[in-house]
């Protein structure tokens, strides 16, 4: 994130860190161009490091029958072989037997389909559109498609097609040679992917911002999941603000409860109060009453998918609670303030009755808001709150009880047999 707020306790002199959501702008990876195997042919020696992939196994047949196009599985399990010169038939057996092994040919021999192309020409063009392509946002690969006989540049949505048809152009290639899909971004199979349906403990995205998606949650009649307030265009008040997963423009679900913040009374001087910072949105995609588990701090990888069958509303001090964040994963502690009011520091907020849960290890980071906490049993997690921030000196997490996030937002959880509990 650009900045943190600092969060202070009102009960200790403890600093925290306010958790916040993390920015989107993330740092992009360097993009490799897959572009080797094009060299990779008899005159050119391969080094004893690097396993032969298929596309370098493609190009041995290439020259070995001129006019060779590739080749595939239809839908039937037949081989399909694509050859500029079907009289190429019997040599082209031959090679993909001498390449592949005797075992690659069908009983029943092989089909064969015309090819405009030939492998190496695609492979070639494949090698000279993919460093432009794959730097531009929103490109998700590039391959050479045997069963088109073209390249295909894969994309993840419509809005994309426009910038892309310019860098081909901009290239001089063929573009009849070359295929534009609409495929959807492929994403990590962890707390920061895409899963359907969505499930707590998971990685949203709100304008500007990432959080973690906390527990699915029904609202009367509405299915839908809590968040934090923060996370969203403006906390406290609803400006029905859209929630992704795990990124735009994979719509989640939408803002509609999110109480405002409000003075007086039991308020500190000059600040404004809630007891949570959460707000409730309607899902607008399948839900699971699952939360994720990781194999622990800053390990993303999803180790299980925790079944809730209930809830604690108020835990108590000293017992020991468990976060999965989008940020820090799966991580615990022991809850040292109960039912304390604490200032979120940087800011004019106030929550009443909230917790505080320390570790000797880190156990909280930007991108974590939102994340739900629980009780962890075997491979259940009984729902106890929502964290909201988090801080060092000693390494902890603030939270809100579900009690009070129930009050402000009028839900229940979403538990297993797909029932409030």
């Amino acid at each position: 994130m650009s900045k943190q707020g600092i969060l202070r306790v009102a009960v200790s002199g403890a600093t925290l860190w306010w958790v916040g959501c993390g920015d989107v702008s993330e740092r992009a990876e360097e993009v490799v161009p897959v572009s080797r195997a094009v060299a990779t042919r008899a005159d050119v020696p391969s080094s004893p490091l690097r396993l032969r992939t298929l596309d370098d196994a493609l190009l041995e047949v290439d020259a070995a029958v001129p006019g060779f196009g590739g080749m595939y599985y239809d839908e039937k399990g037949q081989l399909v072989v694509r050859l500029v010169h079907a009289s190429a038939a019997p040599a082209a057996s031959r090679a993909i037997a001498a390449v592949f092994g005797q075992e690659k040919i069908p009983a029943e021999g092989v089909v064969t389909e015309p090819a405009a192309r030939t492998f190496s020409q695609l492979k070639a063009l494949h090698a000279r559109i993919t460093p432009s392509v794959l730097s531009q946002a929103g490109v998700v690969l590039t391959d050479v498609d045997e069963k088109t006989n073209r390249v295909a540049i894969g994309i993840e949505r419509a809005e994309v097609r426009s910038g892309l048809e310019k860098i081909i152009e901009r290239l001089g290639v063929a573009r009849d040679a070359i295929d534009i899909v609409e495929v959807g971004p492929i994403l990590p199979t962890n707390v920061q992917g895409g899963w359907r349906p969505i499930n707590g403990g998971i990685q949203i995205e709100t304008p500007g911002k990432y959080c973690t998606l906390g527990f699915p949650a029904l609202q009367g009649g509405t299915l839908g999941f809590v968040t934090n307030s923060h996370c969203t265009q403006t906390q406290g008040g609803v400006e029905s603000t859209p929630a992704y997963q795990a990124v735009y423009p994979d719509l989640a679900g939408t803002e509609t409860t999110d109480p405002v913040y409000s003075g007086g009374g039991n308020c500190p001087a000059g600040r404004i109060c809630r007891d949570s910072d959460s707000a409730f949105f309607s899902a607008s995609t399948p839900v699971n009453p699952l939360v994720a588990m990781t194999p622990g701090a800053f390990n993303l990888s999803i180790s299980s998918w925790l079944d809730v069958p209930g809830k604690v509303l108020y835990p108590s001090q000293g017992q020991v609670v468990y976060k999965t964040g989008r940020s820090s994963g799966t991580t615990s502690g022991t809850i040292q303030w109960a039912c304390a009011t604490v200032n979120s520091g940087g800011t004019p907020h106030t929550y009443f009755c909230n917790y505080i849960a320390t570790s000797p290890q880190q156990n909280g980071a930007p991108g974590d808001s939102g994340s739900p906490v629980y009780f962890l049993s075997g491979n259940t997690a009984q729902l106890t709150g929502l964290m909201w921030g988090s801080g060092a000196e000693p390494w902890n997490f603030a939270f809100a009880p579900l009690g009070s996030i129930q009050n402000e937002l009028g839900i229940v959880p979403y538990c297993q047999g797909f029932v409030g509990c």
